[in-house]
């Protein structure tokens, strides 16, 4: 295969790009479920609620850019052409740290199930076979046509959700059920509430892939918003849903010890097959997400290679016209993410995540309003409710998304917060300002800019 230039296909239509993005955000709940309550009991339910609300005005800024930029890439086209690439770079950067944590999350995540379910006493070596060998699968996968990929995610994450909202129908129905178990609500006071709202912020992470896929869409791009917070909306009413139910069903401390809550309170009140219903529409949502960020992972790398931000060679495409050099480079970096994670993966994982999306989200809302004063001349399909104000509020809420993720992070947690961005990106980004001297040839910067109304 060798490098081509010719363009992404347009392969997906609305239904397409709601599944991509609200599959992408429905993360592994069966896995997740007993350490959201150890964070907040009963009250992670409005932690859940809190934290899409803040999303929403993010998803807003987003959809107004997206049809403004509907260029693969996405945050990265956005910055640039707010601030230059040096911010484009570090903001991309941080979306790569996302991107490649809450693909190893997932990772692990499905090798926890397959531990629950089959091998108890799974030792971490094993773990990490388990994952490297999904990431080569991933690999061969997201190689070809891209339709291929978005009608699966439409069929998985059709078959998640049903599963979802039958349990909670069959929770909230069940004799054990009371709402006494609510009492007290903020089980671990107001500190862990905030922290768990602020660390909830992975759990919505996924509705900026709209962008990543706006240039392969078939989507009218004055539209893209519907998706974009169609998504957020949904997950706010599935994650609070779930949460809730299953407070209900035991006392926060009953809870609290139960491995894998959902499947083993289905599996006491309902029996086995109900429970491995519940580790299916896990196990589908772990791949819902992986598909998703796999694919955005590339199709970022793509942009910024396209762009000469990054070598060339990441905008290679082969025949089916998919970034088969963003892929393997995709595959490098998850295998160095998963050697790194150590056994304390769920808390050091989830939290990078956190942080990643939530300086890329606060840069990209700051070049919504910078945009909006530098090029108002610019076609916006269509464009946000309360315009620059919007802004300012999304920029908020991604500051207060980032600055109780930070109040989280113990000293293992900044020894991989600076390795990324001090021992992995300062090198990188040295060496890219060296090639550009030596061959500035090479290196003109062609980012896509607005069209002019």
């Amino acid at each position: 295969m060798t490098e081509q230039t010719e363009s992404l296909r347009k392969v997906m239509g609305g239904m397409s790009m709601f599944a991509m993005a609200a599959g992408s955000i429905i993360g592994p709940w069966l896995v997740m479920m007993q350490w959201w309550v150890t964070l907040s009991g009963p009250s992670i339910a409005l932690a859940f609620v809190l934290t899409g609300l803040l999303c929403i005005p993010i998803g807003l800024v987003y959809g107004e850019m997206t049809s403004m930029l509907p260029k693969v890439g996405g945050p990265f086209v956005f910055i640039y052409n707010a601030f230059g690439k040096e911010a484009a770079f570090w903001g991309a950067w941080s979306l790569m740290l996302a991107y490649a944590t809450v693909i190893a999350f997932q990772l692990y995540a499905i090798g926890g199930l397959i531990s629950y379910l089959w091998w108890p006493e799974m030792p971490h070596a094993a773990l990490v076979i388990i994952c490297i060998a999904l990431c080569l699968l991933l690999y061969f996968m997201n190689s070809r046509a891209l339709s291929l990929s978005a009608n699966t995610q439409v069929v998985m994450f059709f078959v998640l959700v049903i599963i979802g909202v039958g349990t909670m129908l069959a929770f909230v129905t069940h004799p054990t059920f009371t709402t006494d178990n609510w009492t007290p609500f903020y089980q671990t006071g107001t500190s862990g509430f905030l922290t768990a709202t602020a660390l909830m912020v992975t759990m919505y992470f996924g509705f900026e892939l709209v962008p990543q896929f706006a240039e392969e869409s078939k989507y009218p791009v004055k539209k893209l918003w519907i998706p974009l917070v169609g998504s957020i909306i949904f997950c706010i009413l599935f994650y609070s849903g779930l949460c809730i139910v299953n407070a209900g069903m035991l006392p926060f401390n009953e809870l609290a010890e139960m491995e894998m809550t959902s499947a083993t309170l289905l599996k006491t009140h309902f029996g086995v097959g109900a429970q491995y219903a519940m580790a299916i529409a896990t196990l589908l949502a772990c791949f819902t997400c992986l598909n998703g960020f796999w694919l955005g992972s590339t199709r970022l790398m793509y942009s910024m290679g396209k762009s000469r931000i990054l070598p060339r060679w990441f905008s290679g495409l082969n025949q089916f016209d998919v970034p088969n050099h963003a892929n393997l480079a995709i595959l490098l970096i998850v295998f160095v993410f998963i050697a790194i994670s150590g056994t304390r993966w769920l808390e050091y994982l989830f939290t990078l995540m956190a942080i990643g999306v939530s300086i890329c989200y606060a840069i990209s809302c700051m070049a919504f309003i910078r945009l909006r004063n530098k090029h108002p001349e610019w076609q916006r399909p269509w464009k946000t409710p309360g315009g620059v104000a919007m802004g300012v509020l999304a920029v908020i809420c991604s500051l207060v998304m980032a600055y109780y993720t930070f109040k989280y992070f113990d000293l293992t947690l900044w020894i991989m917060f600076l390795i990324y961005f001090v021992g992995l990106g300062g090198p990188v980004w040295g060496y890219l300002r060296y090639r550009r001297k030596q061959s500035p040839d090479l290196y003109v910067i062609n980012v896509p800019t607005g069209t002019v109304e």
